[in-house]
């Protein structure tokens, strides 16, 4: 199960009904934020523009969590702001059925959702069983190798950061 940090207190009796597919947390203020990233990790946060200081802040750690900040209103200084380090940005009042395709398409975009295989040019990783095949013959690879592929294979299409 996904599990989605919420930070926007307007919205949690409409959004619950919506994410009940993830496990979700609510965060109620900027202390709750650092600590519930610091205890868990998250595949979504959707976060009120309020978190948007301490958001940058862990951003500018090199977390890489999916991010899609709602608003009140519209305003371009925030706009710019957001998608310098944020994925998404939604206005309210939210439009239930488009609030939950952007929530589902950030976690298919981050994860290549549900897929068992990964395939890229002539290589073929499956997930379960942690094998690489190229040329449909079966490469032999040590255990960081392994991880390695498959956390760059699970990301081809997501940007990865430099190490500071």
């Amino acid at each position: 199960m996904y599990r989605v940090l919420l930070g926007d207190l307007d919205l949690i009796p409409t959004i619950s009904n919506e994410l009940i597919s993830y496990h979700v947390d609510v965060i109620y203020n900027k202390e709750d934020f650092y600590n519930a990233t610091y205890q868990n990790k998250y595949d979504l946060f959707v976060l009120n523009y309020y978190y948007y200081d301490v958001y940058k802040e862990l951003k500018d750690t090199g977390d890489t969590t999916s991010t899609l900040f709602i608003d009140e209103y519209y305003d371009i200084y925030h706009l710019k702001n957001v998608f310098k380090i944020a994925d998404d940005y939604i206005l309210k009042p939210l439009n239930l059925q488009e609030f939950k395709a952007r929530v589902d398409y950030q976690i298919k975009k981050l994860y290549n959702i549900k897929k068992d295989i990964v395939s890229y040019k002539d290589m073929y990783f499956h997930i379960k069983t942690k094998q690489l095949y190229k040329n449909n013959t079966k490469v032999k690879l040590a255990p960081n190798e392994v991880k390695l592929l498959e956390y760059f294979l699970c990301r081809i299409e997501t940007p990865l950061l430099k190490d500071r």
